[in-house]
């Protein structure tokens, strides 16, 4: 297990002018907040500090989200993927009404939410999450609970769209937190 790096940078694959730098996110009020979360790239050098590519961060709020609530999601869906196996984690932004707010001279877009969907391809389960980018309280995570539906509505994006479509309509269409606990 490797050490997290924090070596924060802007992903040098963008041009300056079209990619989020550390400036943007000084003195802005919101952590840099990682998407595919470091905890999983332990297992790489490479793919850690790659983690830390602003391209794979979004502003978050600090204290009760991305140090909070979100963490512990990301912790959770850790000890999920040990117990099951083999799962799949979409996650990323929402920009309800687009996006309103920015930060720095690159205009960083804040979303107003943001999402996280764990399938299980062995099991053919599926939970979703959409958090306000707030403050919010740790023991309130299954009020976030919601099916990959209400995610797909507010992202416009399709997931799971690879698997048979009559399994995709069922477990899209659930709340299933209880197969979760």
């Amino acid at each position: 297990m490797r050490a997290r790096s924090n070596d924060f940078q802007p992903d040098p694959d963008l041009e300056p002018g079209n990619r989020a730098e550390l400036t943007d996110y000084a003195k802005s009020g919101y952590d840099r907040g990682h998407m595919a979360p470091a905890g999983d790239m332990r297992w790489d050098k490479d793919a850690m500090s790659e983690s830390f590519f602003l391209s794979n961060m979004s502003p978050q709020v600090g204290v009760g989200m991305n140090r909070g609530i979100w963490k512990n999601l990301e912790e959770k869906v850790r000890g999920w993927a040990i117990e099951r196996g083999e799962l799949y984690i979409y996650t990323g932004p929402i920009y309800e009404n687009g996006a309103n707010k920015t930060i720095g001279q690159n205009r960083v877009a804040v979303p107003t939410h943001f999402y996280k969907i764990i399938f299980d391809p062995v099991r053919v389960e599926a939970i979703a999450f959409i958090m306000p980018n707030e403050p919010l309280r740790a023991k309130d995570l299954p009020k976030y609970i919601v099916s990959i539906n209400e995610v797909e509505t507010k992202t416009g994006l399709d997931f799971l769209s690879t698997i048979d479509k009559a399994v995709q309509k069922v477990v899209e269409s659930k709340r299933q937190a209880e197969i979760w606990q």
